[in-house]
């Protein structure tokens, strides 16, 4: 594939994720923004936390074991 395509997209709403440094901190995936030109990124809202607690993460980043790893 080519161009920006892709068969399935990695990361869906719903997904959990905690930073890879060791945090125990689990963070929701709440939306996905896919703008013309950019990379696509997630929103991410710490779970049981404050809509403060809300982070734009590339999906790039979010597929980066070094940084942030799925939680089941």
């Amino acid at each position: 594939m080519r161009g920006g395509e892709t068969a399935r997209t990695p990361v869906q709403v719903g997904d959990r994720f905690t930073r890879a440094a060791g945090s125990s901190k689990v963070y929701v995936v709440t939306a996905l923004v896919d703008k013309p030109g950019l990379l696509p990124h997630a929103c991410l809202l710490l779970e049981d936390g404050m809509p403060s607690d809300e982070l734009l993460v590339s999906v790039e980043a979010l597929g980066d074991r070094k940084h942030w790893r799925p939680v089941p």
